[in-house]
């Protein structure tokens, strides 16, 4: 028997505000006009915790161009903009400018603004610059400045990540210390090369090609570092965040109109004077984000703009031809681009239903499960009856009275009829539900899908709360469960 019954409450409650299958109701998209200048935006609220950003880049790569609504399709987001300044018209569309996705820094620029969504939703924009600091076996040997874009300079030190997604040319006489997934120098490239899952290279170019010969060998410890010079905010409001997409100039930060180009590094007059098509993303002071489009504004004209609509933050993204906008399928189309900027809504998902071998205390049973999101989820008086009699063993109830599902642990469950029912194959879109549920009178922020009328709990967050031990045989496709054992990540 087990000595101590927990209760673990960390887990993220599912508020569904929409019964549409498509997009969060926290959101929606606006056509009008400004002071003679038509604006389409999407405002997204960012309280909604079910919706998140995501940078999509073309292809799955930082070399390949796609439009706003194929790369907003295949990412599964409602809403997406286009992002960075890229090359357009040689062949090779690489960005220009800052790529930050999942925490990770994939690509800089040193000019412009970089806007920055952190991971409880907050947008933050400023003016950056980046350093990056190369260590051999823990001491500083490096100064790469690029990441991800080929360098043309003689003496040029770059980064190269697997991200870059295709083979990295080498100019001729160049080397490249390639290290692998657990941070170790397996390879000295002289010629093209592949970066390994996990691991990156550093490219010196021939003039600089001696220092990578005399400072690396096979088998060295090699990590780089990226440091943010901020402009406006502290150099650790980046450390939260999780996307980025760098393009500019900025329009208002922190309030404060900041509308000048050649601050930021432009001198084209199509982007300091002219009146142009542009693409602006910003936040209101009480968490939304704007996406959208302007036509034919000059910066100030576009800084004005997003001073009416609320914002507090906000800036341009790549104009002209590549003005895009994406909305439930509703799209306005630029160009092929290089990446864009999309937002998901989290509450819905892909169900893949079957039936599922689980092994109780060494004991077969098949319960019907869905997949989703890589996690197993099932019904949970199915769950209640296969832990019958064990050590894990919960009686499951329902108040009419407060809608509140309960979970006595310890008791022996009774069955109310249609436990363990088998049902075909099946593959559908699910969405969250809210439900609350209470073990042993406690409050548990659980995840639950309502799928064709029942409640489908995650099995793991089911184990964690009562303290049963959870496992998983690839080879066989089998769960297990030992109801004396405790839970583990």
């Amino acid at each position: 028997m087990k000595k101590v019954f927990k209760i673990t409450l960390c887990m993220m409650l599912a508020f569904v505000m929409s019964a549409s299958p498509v997009f969060a109701a926290s959101s929606a998209y606006t056509t009008t006009s400004d002071s003679g200048h038509s604006l389409k935006y999407v405002t997204i609220d960012m309280n909604d915790k079910n919706i998140e950003p995501v940078m999509m880049t073309a292809g799955s790569d930082l070399n390949s161009a796609e439009s706003v609504a194929s790369m907003a399709q295949r990412y599964k987001a409602f809403a997406a903009i286009n992002g960075t300044y890229f090359s357009a018209y040689d062949g090779n569309p690489v960005s220009w400018g800052t790529i930050i996705k999942d925490g990770k820094i994939l690509h800089i620029s040193n000019g412009g603004a970089v806007a920055g969504i952190t991971k409880d939703g907050k947008l933050i924009i400023d003016r950056l610059s980046f350093d990056f600091y190369g260590y051999i076996n823990g001491v500083h040997r490096s100064i790469p400045w690029r990441i991800n874009h080929p360098s043309p300079e003689a003496d040029a030190i770059t980064i190269f990540t697997e991200e870059y997604g295709i083979p990295v040319k080498m100019q001729a006489g160049a080397m490249a210390p390639i290290v692998d997934a657990s941070g170790e120098v397996v390879e000295i490239a002289t010629s093209d090369f592949t970066v390994p899952k996990g691991g990156f290279a550093i490219v010196y170019n021939p003039s600089v090609a001696h220092l990578a010969e005399e400072r690396f060998d096979i088998g060295d410890d090699v990590y780089y570092e990226v440091k943010i010079k901020t402009t406006y905010t502290n150099p650790s409001d980046w450390e939260d965040v999780v996307q980025g997409v760098g393009a500019g100039p900025s329009l208002i930060i922190n309030g404060m109109v900041t509308a000048n180009g050649e601050e930021e590094g432009f001198f084209e007059d199509k982007i300091n004077k002219n009146a142009a098509g542009r693409s602006f993303i910003g936040a209101t002071a009480d968490g939304k984000i704007l996406i959208g489009n302007i036509g034919a504004a000059t910066l100030t004209d576009a800084a004005a703009i997003c001073q009416n609509l609320g914002l507090v933050n906000a800036m341009c993204l790549d104009g002209g031809g590549s003005i895009a906008l994406y909305y439930n399928g509703a799209k306005t189309s630029g160009r092929n681009v290089n990446n864009a900027l999309g937002f998901v809504d989290t509450s819905q998902a892909t169900g893949i239903g079957r039936m599922q071998k689980i092994q109780v205390d060494g004991v077969s049973k098949d319960l019907y499960a869905y997949n989703i999101n890589g996690n197993n989820y099932f019904k949970l008086r199915d769950i209640a009856a296969i832990l019958d009699g064990t050590d894990a063993q919960f009686e499951v109830g329902y108040d009419n009275a407060t809608k509140a599902v309960s979970m006595n642990v310890g008791r022996p469950y009774t069955e109310v009829g249609g436990e363990m029912a088998s049902a075909p194959n099946e593959t559908l879109t699910v969405k969250k539900t809210p439900s609350k549920i209470y073990v042993n009178g406690r409050l548990l922020d659980a995840t639950v899908y309502n799928i064709h009328g029942n409640n489908y709990f995650m099995l793991r967050e089911i184990g964690k709360a009562i303290d049963f031990g959870i496992t998983w045989d690839n080879s066989t496709k089998m769960i297990g469960i030992d109801s004396d054992a405790s839970y583990k990540e």
